[in-house]
């Protein structure tokens, strides 16, 4: 059984559908990614899930019950979303320990979460001196206050710095590991796409698709950025061979259409020196805006679902 679970999920303000007959699912043990545009329904959905906005129809549940029927709400989810309701006038731990007290938690669980998110030195600094990415990390703790199974994330890596992304997606790829159901809205699709094991569109309200990343990227290919001293040879060589070149100015490249080792293939066999080589896969941006567009277009495209 999935550990969440929308079914029929819709939502009207008058004559606004802001979520309309939605079904998806994230499964124990995955870091499903939640992702569409701007005024997709995103965060309307993760607001019915967690019961702070009630349906016009549907249900969703987590482990098959409303979260409004979970014996231990705050023990069993562990749910941030973009506004984490920090009282600027106290401290970190103290935040913390109330949100314990609350949900029946022991207090022990503070310094543990604490040192998981990397906050264990600004435990007792005022959160009105938190920068952005020190209030989600402590909103995150909070999230894992209760050591929850289930984990329901909006925006978890805003404000962060790259260090802070590379941290966030080895603690969700961790909890994921540990058999937690991790749920993850975002709009970082390159980073989406080196944390999550599914994704699931949303477009309007509407469900665009619902299926494995490896399967909804399948065929994509890798972008290549590179500098050499002799672009232009190498821009000849390159689209002799059938690959897409972008120059980027100067001696940068970027090349789409071709593997890493071709391109060193070709660089080698005309003695073009390349000082600098990165790649990139794009392939959950490519899928993402060919799906998006495909059903501004269509108005309600078919779902793309993974197969049975």
């Amino acid at each position: 059984m999935a550990m969440v679970e929308a079914r029929g999920l819709t939502k009207r303000y008058g004559d606004q559908v802001v979520v309309d007959d939605l079904s998806f699912e994230a499964d124990a043990g995955t870091v499903t990614g939640f992702l569409g545009p701007n005024g997709a329904g995103k965060t309307t959905t993760l607001r019915m899930l967690l019961g702070l906005v009630r349906p016009t129809a549907g249900t969703a549940t987590i482990g098959g019950a409303r979260y409004a029927d979970l014996p231990h709400p705050v023990r069993q989810v562990g749910a941030m979303l973009e506004d984490p309701g920090t009282h600027p006038g106290r401290t970190a731990r103290n935040h913390l320990r109330a949100h314990a007290v609350a949900g029946g938690i022991a207090t022990a669980r503070v310094g543990h979460v604490l040192e998981a998110v990397g906050l264990t030195d600004a435990a007792d600094r005022r959160a009105a001196t938190f920068s952005l990415g020190m209030r989600q990390r402590l909103g995150l703790a909070t999230a894992l206050l209760g050591d929850p199974g289930v984990l329901v994330l909006d925006e978890p890596g805003n404000g962060l710095d790259p260090e802070g992304v590379r941290w966030l997606r080895r603690l969700l790829r961790d909890l994921a590991a540990e058999g937690r159901t991790v749920l993850v809205s975002s709009h970082a699709l390159a980073e989406m796409a080196q944390t999550v094991d599914r994704v699931v569109i949303l477009d309007r309200g509407v469900l665009v698709a619902q299926a494995a990343l490896a399967e909804l990227t399948a065929g994509t290919g890798t972008r290549s950025v590179l500098r050499t001293p002799r672009a232009d040879d190498l821009v000849a060589a390159l689209k002799a061979d059938g690959a897409d070149v972008e120059p980027l100015g100067g001696d940068r490249l970027a090349v789409s259409g071709s593997t890493p080792e071709r391109i060193a293939e070709l660089a080698a066999s005309r003695a073009v020196p390349i000082v600098e080589h990165t790649t990139s896969s794009d392939g959950l941006e490519d899928a993402f805006l060919r799906l998006t567009r495909m059903a501004a277009r269509s108005g309600a495209a078919s779902p793309v679902q993974e197969d049975a």
